[in-house]
């Protein structure tokens, strides 16, 4: 009797609740280890031909490469380059195929790329390819602002699809493309208008809170924080430090905070799970500068999610993200552990190149440069 009572003492007691420091420790113990699995397991998912995961080529394979290249990779490693080779081998065609999220990618992948392209024919057929990509999104926004899945959406429009098209854009804007100051206009409104009263967005514009998928979702409210702070800054220049001053912002970002608390379970089975929602608030909470969410250290509860869901063959994201294409939860997952404020080396690169203080985008985000 006295050995059960024992045996049944040690399992009612709760487990204990894992601390903020000790998540901290682990995380900077395992995250360069991490990291370094995941883009072995991210190289190894290649195909010969240089595309990733065939039946979503063109995103995916576009996502892989700002991947790689976003983590210090360069097209000096040959997985970079045989996927560049593919992309622009491969056009998307413009006049009856490609979707809102596909082409934003290969904008915000063509974009890595530019920097380590000499001058030449690569670099020339890329540089047409990011000025039609942002000719395509430019064309595909709705009257009202925002994007659906592709040019003839028939009045769809919802902010998923949107802050990939605005990441797209401004990507596109970093290397010279020629966008209408009218397309930024029409988001900054779209943005503002769709906000709602708690500070969030939902999925529909057009949808109000009481609707089934009308209310605010913390992917969407991370979506809306990233796409508005983007526009304000491309209009008016702002330095991103200065963003969370915007009164819209600083309720979106009150709101972030109240619906991380609610439980990152919540409203996330049909928008692409945790990884899509991390990447989404690691890009809203880079362009406003904020290295808390409230009380709430956003990369270290992000990172110790992501880390304590490492397959042993180094892919991220796969279990929180059900119904999501694997590749890209992987890919979100390392975007998200590597383009924090923590700094986080790899072997690819050890030591990130030091920031000339006379440089005009220095502490900037690359997507506002």
């Amino acid at each position: 009797m006295i050995r059960l009572a024992l045996l049944l003492a040690v399992f009612l007691v709760p487990p204990q609740e894992v601390t903020e420091k000790q998540k901290r420790d682990f995380v900077d113990k395992n995250v360069d280890k991490a990291i370094e699995k995941g883009l072995r397991a991210l190289r190894e998912s290649q195909g010969p031909n240089g595309s990733f995961e065939a039946g979503h080529t063109h995103g995916v394979t576009a996502l892989a490469l700002y991947t790689l290249l976003a983590l210090g990779g360069t097209l000096e490693d040959p997985a970079a380059a045989k996927a560049l080779d593919w992309l622009l081998n491969n056009p998307v065609n413009w006049t009856g195929g490609g979707s809102t999220y596909q082409i934003s990618l290969v904008a915000v992948a063509l974009s890595y790329c530019m920097p380590h392209l000499p001058r030449g024919e690569q670099r020339e057929r890329a540089t047409a390819m990011l000025q039609q990509a942002a000719d395509w999104l430019a064309s595909a926004q709705e009257p009202g602002g925002g994007w659906g899945y592709g040019q003839k959406s028939n009045g769809w429009h919802d902010h998923s699809n949107s802050q990939f098209a605005v990441l797209g854009l401004r990507a596109a804007a970093n290397e010279g493309a020629r966008i209408k100051k009218e397309v930024w206009e029409r988001e900054y409104t779209h943005y503002k208008t769709s906000q709602q009263q708690d500070g969030g967005w939902g999925y529909r514009v057009c949808y109000q809170a009481r609707s089934r998928r009308g209310g605010t979702t913390s992917t969407m409210t991370a979506a809306g924080v990233m796409g508005l702070a983007m526009t304000i800054g491309t209009l008016t220049k702002t330095r991103p430090e200065s963003l969370a001053a915007d009164p819209a912002i600083k309720k979106g970002l009150q709101a972030m905070s109240r619906h991380w608390s609610e439980g990152l379970t919540n409203n996330l089975k049909d928008l692409g799970g945790v990884p899509y929602l991390l990447y989404s608030i690691e890009r809203a909470c880079m362009l406003t500068g904020q290295r808390l969410l409230g009380s709430i250290d956003w990369y270290v509860e992000g990172a110790w999610l992501i880390l304590n869901e490492q397959s042993s063959d180094g892919t991220l994201g796969i279990k929180s993200s059900p119904g999501n294409v694997p590749l890209a939860s992987h890919c979100f997952c390392l975007l998200f552990l590597k383009r924090a404020f923590i700094p986080v080396a790899t072997p690819s690169n050890p030591k990130p190149r030091p920031v000339p203080t006379s440089d005009p985008n220095a502490g900037k985000p690359r997507e506002m440069e």
